[in-house]
This record gives structure tokens, sequence and C-alpha cells, in this order.
């Protein structure tokens, strides 16, 4: 059954009493359960094709805001069964229709972002109000992997990239058929998830992804690795010194799983990237490809942290688009080309380096929003890094603009400086192929 959309009524004619909100989700749920069927089986086999359709026709974005839905939470007295009431997922969340089989909830997000994941579970989300840029990927692992495996080696590459907005309606696919990022743009932004609520966790892995291609189960409970982690902790309290001795004896017996739960965190608390390198060398049960892919993976966490973090200073769209791309497109000519289909009138390297100058304080119209000092030096190598130039084609450049004498005189710190924005958190993913 398809309901069509001018017959959805945008207030409830039946019950003073009932908030519309309500009133309306309890209806798109009940439709949705009408068209699906009794039975497990039916739920899980056409969730995602009903939940679609109905939430188009539907179109919940047409009739409410965020504003409808804060009404509606502070005014309830009781809600249907909430998922996650600890919000651990979203800022916050709160289920607006809870079934024997599938769930609709509203997820509200401000400056998070989510990682690349996949989904043991099945059903669609709608935007309700906002725009987020929704990344989709594909994972190929290096090996056939074991059922339920913690963690994989693979290469992970971006398919495509799109700007959702308030209306638009995607499937969510169960396993590997859907692997995505979201970056909400617009603060806050709102999204409805209908999703199935009577999976088997035991039969089937929610994997994050890595960059360059690393998944791993992090709903995990395996008592010998949670126990190894938190009594590292302990000794890191006790011993910082001695921690490293605990550490490099775990870690040359470590799977890859464990391997990178150390290092990651490891890195983290000392916040130098090198040591990503230093703790992955250690893992010699490890073949050499998987210590060269832990490095990358755990050496990327820590950058891409402070990617998440310029995220809460940044609001204007144009800033947070480029910052979306920064952290989920890992080839400098697919980002450019990202920027070409956004802004088509414009050359890409242009709007990029506009960007930053704003992002950094070189415009009249921001002031330096995330603490980088840009000069007009290095906005201009950076110009020509994002062109595609190697050091000593920068520097080829600079001869010509400042002459070969200066530039000799000061090739160390240009070289330095050239060092230092390849490596940058912020595109370390889309420079790390120009030459030195």
């Amino acid at each position: 059954m398809i309901v069509d959309q001018a017959a959805v009524p945008t207030t409830d004619t039946s019950s003073t009493s009932t908030h519309r909100v309500q009133s309306f989700f309890q209806r798109l749920g009940d439709t949705i359960a009408a068209e699906l069927g009794d039975g497990r089986e039916a739920v899980h086999a056409n969730l995602e094709r009903v939940a679609s359709r109905q939430l188009t026709a539907f179109n919940p974005s047409a009739h409410f805001d965020h504003d409808d839905l804060v009404d509606y939470v502070l005014s309830a007295d009781i809600l249907c069964k909430q998922a996650d009431l600890e919000g651990k997922f979203a800022e916050p969340p709160v289920s607006l229709y809870h079934g024997v089989d599938f769930d609709i909830s509203a997820l509200t997000w401000l400056d998070g972002t989510t990682s690349i994941h996949q989904h043991n579970f099945c059903g669609a989300f709608h935007v309700l109000a906002g725009s987020s840029i929704h990344s989709r990927y594909r994972f190929d692992a290096w090996q056939s992997p074991e059922p339920l495996q913690r963690a994989i080696a693979g290469r992970l590459r971006l398919l495509d990239l799109e700007v959702l907005r308030a209306g638009d309606t995607r499937i969510i696919a169960r396993g590997n058929n859907l692997i995505h990022s979201l970056f909400h743009m617009d603060r806050p932004s709102v999204t409805i998830v209908i999703r199935t609520i009577s999976d088997d966790s035991a039969t089937e892995v929610q994997y994050d992804y890595r960059w360059p291609g690393l998944a791993h189960d992090p709903f995990q409970l395996h008592a010998p690795t949670t126990r190894k982690l938190q009594y590292l902790r302990m000794l890191r309290v006790l011993d910082e010194d001695a921690v490293h001795v605990h550490l490099h004896r775990v870690l040359e017996n470590a799977d890859l799983l464990l391997a990178y739960l150390l290092i990651s965190e490891q890195t983290r608390i000392s916040g130098n990237p090198e040591q990503a390198r230093i703790l992955s060398s250690m893992c010699t049960a490890l073949p050499a490809e998987q210590r060269e892919l832990l490095f990358k993976a755990t050496h990327n966490d820590l950058l891409s942290r402070a990617l998440v973090n310029f995220r809460r200073k940044l609001h204007d769209p144009g800033h947070r688009y480029l910052l979306a791309l920064l952290l989920n497109v890992f080839d400098r000519q697919e980002l450019l080309r990202l920027v070409k289909r956004a802004y088509p009138d414009v050359d890409p390297v242009d709007q990029v380096m506009g960007w930053v100058a704003e992002m950094t304080g070189n415009t009249d119209r921001f002031p330096n929003v995330i603490g980088l000092s840009f000069s007009t030096t290095e906005l201009r190598m950076l110009s020509g890094m994002f062109r595609g130039a190697g050091l000593d084609a920068v520097l080829a450049q600079f001869n010509e603009r400042y002459g070969a004498a200066e530039v000799a005189r000061q090739r160390e710190d240009l070289s330095a400086l050239f060092f230092a924005l390849k490596t940058c958190a912020l595109f370390h993913h889309i420079l790390a192929d120009l030459p030195d």
C-alpha cells in the first residue's frame, strides 16, 4: 500500500491530547507494518523497500522540523519504548515508533560525524532537517575472511559522494552492501531512521572501516582483549615508563584487532604520529603488509581526530563541505572533481584555496577559525601542491616569482614548509603522492 502524500494530514484530527509528531509517526509505523505483514522474515526481507517508499510518500520533512521534535519530547509524559536510551549514537536520539521487528527513530546531530561503517540491520533513512555529505565505499579484503572475523585487512575505495538535503530518502542495506559515512553540514541536522530491531548480532558483524583498508568489529566482547586493554591503561597510570615494556610484549603476539586497538589508543594518548610506526613494527606475529596497514590506519586515526575537532569551529557551508571532503576522500584528483561538480563555474583549486584562505583568516570574511597560521607563502605553495606540484616544481615556481637567488637562500626553510603542508592533518590524504 502506497500512501498519497496529499492524503497525509499535518495535524492529528482524532485526539487533541496526542501530539501531532506522535500521531504522524504512529500512522507511518502502522502503515509500514500493515504492508510488511506478520513475521520476522517478512520484515527483514521487505523493510528496505517498504520503508523507503513510505518515507517518500509520507515525507516527514514537509510536516515537521527540529523544533517540533523538541516540543514533542519536552511535553511528553510517556514515550514509546526507547532504543539507545543512553544516547550513545546521535546528539540525542528519540524513538518515535516501536514495533515488534522494526523501530522508527529521529537522530539529531550537532557536531558529530559518523565513522565509515556498515550495518547488521536494514531499513531506510530520511533527512528531516539540515543537510549531510553521504559517502559510499567498497571494501576488498586481501584474503577471504572467516565468519565473524574480528578484523580484516584489505583496500577501502570511495564509490561516490552526494549532498543529502531535507526530503531525501535512502535505503539502509545490510552488511557490506552499504558501507558509508555521513558528515552533517548543518547544526542541527535530523535524520529519521527506520530499521529492523530483531537482528541477531551473534551472526552478523557491524564493521567499522579505517583508511586505507582495515575493517574491525567495534562491538566485539572478547574477554582477553578487553582485559589486556584495561590492564595496560592501569599500568600507564602506575608506571608510564614500564608500560612500554608490557606493551611491546603484548604487541609481539597480538592479532590484527588487538594490535589496532592498542596502537590507536597509545598514539592518541601520546599525540605523536611516529608512535604509530614504532609500535606497528613491534607486531612481529603479523605479516609485513599488515604492519604497514596498521601504521597507516592508526596514523590516520590521529590526524582525522584533528579534522573532526575543526568541524566544531566551522559553520560556513563551504568550509564544512571542504572538511567533509578532506575526511572522506583520499585522492586529490577525486576531491577536485567533486569540488568542480558542486561549483562548476569556478576553478576547483581556486575554490579550495579560497576556502583555506577564509578558514585561516586571510580574508575579511572570517577570522582564523581553525588556528593555523597561513601566510601568502603557505597559500601559494599549497595552491601549487593542489595542482600536483612536487617540491622541485614548487621551488621552480617560486624561482620565477621571487628569483633563484632568494629561493636558494631559503631552500631549507621552503623544503621544511613543503613537508609540513604535505603531512598536515588537513591535507595528508590528498598530498601524500607528491614527490619530496
